[in-house]
């Protein structure tokens, strides 16, 4: 796994390092080891959120190596608050993959953050594969609840194709629920999530999840089961166990992922609305019923 790693994730993760006395408000390492019927994976990522005066930086990188492809990537963004709660930033994305070459995105965004709601626009343009992506997100909060959404257009040679997602998670002392829809143009044309995690005490949780096409529904997904030991505040083990059904080529597999995290929430909305969607998705969006 970590035979190309680090130039980026470690660089990336020193940089962190040095901000931590200034205003890091999020960061986070996870190395994850993947196995689909025998094909293995791993992974190495990592994130940063930076914040002095009206300033702030966001940034992620990632490794992953494969039996069918290398690749890593690279996001940073820097923001300027110009009033409280409202941020605007720029952004470069970089991806290199051993089958797909290396690309470059520039990219600006918009976001407005309350107590309890936030919204974002963003837009991204990549270089070589000439692809355009705009994206809406946004959450609200009430009680235990919340709701968030995401609206996506791609623009790219072979024609516009639009993404929608919508969710809602609930989180108790001790136990949550999380519902999740994505779809393309045609609402068949997308899967719906639904997981839960309770946590017997501070030290372990118990989590379970279900993904299902929407054409389909209930007769072909993904089902996992797993769990999470907390070694301390902020270093976890996580492991799940996965199988896909009504497929022509049904598969089993898990992921065993060590975390460490310190911090709850990511800086900007688009990377809240991510992590809202990774909770409904253990086996790290991973397709059983196909290929890595």
């Amino acid at each position: 796994m970590l035979k190309h790693t680090s130039a980026i994730t470690l660089a990336l993760l020193a940089a962190a390092g040095a901000a931590s006395a200034n205003g890091l408000t999020y960061s986070t390492v996870e190395g994850t080891y993947y196995d689909i019927d025998g094909n293995d994976a791993q992974a190495l990522t990592g994130a940063f959120d930076y914040v002095t005066g009206n300033f702030s930086f966001t940034g992620a990188a990632g490794y992953v190596t494969s039996d069918f492809d290398d690749a890593s990537a690279l996001d940073l963004t820097v923001g300027y608050a110009i009033i409280p709660g409202l941020t605007v930033y720029g952004a470069v994305d970089y991806y290199d993959s051993d089958n797909n070459g290396d690309d470059t995105a520039l990219g600006l965004g918009l976001e407005y953050q309350a107590a309890n709601y936030g919204v974002a626009v963003d837009y991204r343009s990549w270089d070589d594969s000439d692809v355009d992506v705009a994206t809406l997100a946004g959450f609200y909060g009430f009680g235990a609840s919340t709701v968030y959404a995401r609206y996506s257009n791609i623009d790219a040679a072979a024609g516009d194709e639009d993404e929608y997602l919508l969710g809602y998670t609930y989180e108790a002392s001790n136990w949550d629920v999380d519902l999740a829809s994505e779809w393309g143009d045609d609402f068949d044309d997308g899967q719906t999530y639904i997981a839960s995690t309770y946590d017997f005490n501070d030290t372990f949780t118990f989590g379970v999840s279900l993904m299902t096409e929407n054409e389909d529904f209930g007769d072909y997904g993904i089902a996992t089961i797993g769990g999470t030991y907390n070694f301390t505040d902020t270093v976890s083990l996580e492991a799940n166990y996965g199988e896909s059904f009504g497929y022509d080529n049904d598969q089993d597999g898990f992921t065993v992922a060590l975390k460490w995290e310190n911090g709850s929430r990511r800086l900007r909305v688009i990377d809240q609305v991510e992590d809202y969607v990774s909770d409904v998705s253990p086996l790290y969006g991973l397709n059983l019923g196909g290929s890595l």
